[in-house]
C-alpha cells in the first residue's frame, strides 16, 4: 500500500494543542524552508523482501553525522518547552545532548541523490541492493498491479494477475502474442483507460485511472495511437493535429493552427515526400501517416505515448526511422515522457532498452 509519510504532521498537532502566543521568531521560523520532507513507501514489495525495518536502517546508513554545536537549538520550529520540535521527532536524537554529543540527522540531498545513483548502477552492486530494498522510489508514469479482466460473458480470464510497471524518461517495448488478437486488444483497452479491470489497480503516477474520466486521461496525459484510429482521412494534416487539440479541453498559450505547423516540423511531415500541410490524411504514404500519427499524439503535450503497431506499413529502413522519432519525444526541453511500445514483433522489441514479455 502506498502512503505518504511527513514527520512534521507530527510536531504541529503537538504545537498547535498548546495556548503559547507565538514569538516573531516562532512566526519568522514557520515561513523558512522546512526541515522535514515527504517520501513515497514503494508498494511494489515481493513476497519475502526485507521488513518495513529495513526502510530505518537505509536511512540511517545513508544519514549524516553532525556535530551537535554546528546547530542553533533555536533555529526551526520549538515546543512549548523550548527544545527545537524537528529534533524530538527523530528517534536517533538523544534526549539531552551534551556539548560533544554526535546527533544523526538525515540530509535529504545526500539520501536522495545516493539512492537515484544506486538504482542506476549495476544489479549485484551493494548500493543497488540497499536502494532496491529501500522506500526511496518514484511512482512509475504507468503501472498495472495485479490486473484481472475477465470476458463479460463466459467470465473467462483474458489476463490474469497481469503487473507491471513503466518509469519516467524511459522508452519500453511490450510483447504480445501475434496469434491472440483478443488479448492484444484487451491489453491495449485496459492501458488506454477504454475499460476497466476486473480486478486490481491501473494507475499513472499517483492516480488510479478509475479516478480520471477521459477526456482527463485521453485529452491531458495519455498519447494514444493506433492503425484505426490514429487519424481523421477526411482532414489534413493540420486539421488533424487542432482537431485533437481543440477536443482535449486545454488551453494553449499559442494558436493551434501554429502550434500543429510547429509538430509537422518537428515530426518532419513531408520530408522525402510532396505531402504539405493541406494533404488530406488519406492521400498520404505509409511514412508520412506514421509521422502525422506521432505528431498527433503529441499534440496534447501528453506525459507518455502508446503506440500499437505504429510500423506495420513500413520497410526496414523506414521503420528505423520512425521509431527512432518516437523515441526521441521522450526527452525534451520540457518534459520527461515515456513511450510505450505494444508488438508482436521481436525485431521491433529489440530495438528498445527495457522489454515486458506478456505472451
Amino acid at each position: 500500500m502506498t502512503e505518504h509519510h511527513d514527520s512534521k504532521d507530527t510536531d504541529s498537532k503537538d504545537t498547535d494543542s498548546k495556548d503559547t502566543p507565538t514569538t516573531p521568531q516562532e512566526n519568522a521560523s514557520e515561513n523558512a524552508a522546512p526541515d522535514t520532507f515527504d517520501y513515497v513507501v514503494d508498494y511494489w514489495d515481493d513476497e519475502g523482501s526485507a521488513s518495513n525495518d529495513s526502510s530505518d536502517a537505509v536511512i540511517e546508513a545513508l544519514s549524516a553525522t553532525v556535530d551537535a554545536n554546528a546547530t542553533d537549538p533555536t533555529d526551526g520550529d520549538t515546543d512549548a518547552d523550548g527544545e527545537p520540535a524537528a529534533d524530538k521527532s527523530r528517534e536517533t536524537a538523544p534526549a539531552h545532548p551534551n556539548e560533544n554529543a554526535q546527533v544523526t540527522v538525515p540530509d535529504v540531498v545526500q539520501v536522495a541523490d545516493h539512492l537515484d545513483s544506486s538504482l542506476q548502477a549495476e544489479e549485484d552492486g551493494e548500493d543497488a541492493a540497499l536502494a532496491g530494498s529501500s522506500i526511496f522510489r518514484a511512482y512509475p508514469m504507468l503501472s498495472l498491479h495485479d490486473v484481472t479482466v475477465s470476458d463479460p460473458k463466459t467470465k473467462e480470464h483474458i489476463w490474469q494477475h497481469l503487473t507491471f510497471r513503466c518509469e519516467a524518461g524511459e522508452c519500453y517495448a511490450i510483447m504480445v502474442d501475434a496469434h491472440d488478437t483478443r488479448r492484444h486488444a484487451t491489453l491495449l483497452a485496459l492501458i488506454g483507460g477504454f475499460i476497466a479491470p476486473s480486478s486490481g489497480e491501473i494507475m499513472t503516477k499517483t492516480t488510479p485511472y478509475e479516478d480520471m474520466d477521459a477526456e482527463q486521461l485521453r485529452g491531458h496525459r495519455l498519447g494514444m495511437i493506433t492503425p484505426q484510429f490514429s487519424l481523421r482521412g477526411d482532414l489534413n494534416a493540420v486539421e488533424n493535429l487542432t482537431y485533437v487539440m481543440n477536443a482535449s479541453g486545454q488551453t494553449f498559450m499559442k494558436p493551434v493552427k501554429g502550434l500543429a505547423q510547429d509538430l509537422l516540423v518537428r515530426t518532419r511531415f513531408g520530408e522525402n515526400t510532396k505531402a504539405d500541410e493541406s494533404t488530406l490524411a488519406g492521400e498520404l504514404d505509409p511514412v508520412d501517416a506514421a509521422r502525422l500519427s506521432i505528431a498527433r499524439a503529441l499534440a496534447i503535450d501528453p506525459d507518455y505515448i502508446i503506440a500499437d503497431n505504429l510500423t506495420v506499413n513500413l520497410n526496414e529502413t523506414d521503420t528505423k526511422q520512425v521509431l527512432n522519432l518516437l523515441k526521441a519525444q521522450v526527452s525534451t526541453p520540457d518534459k520527461q515522457r515515456t513511450v510505450i511500445v505494444v508488438t508482436a514483433s521481436e525485431q521491433i522489441a529489440k530495438q528498445f532498452d527495457n522489454i515486458i514479455d506478456l505472451r
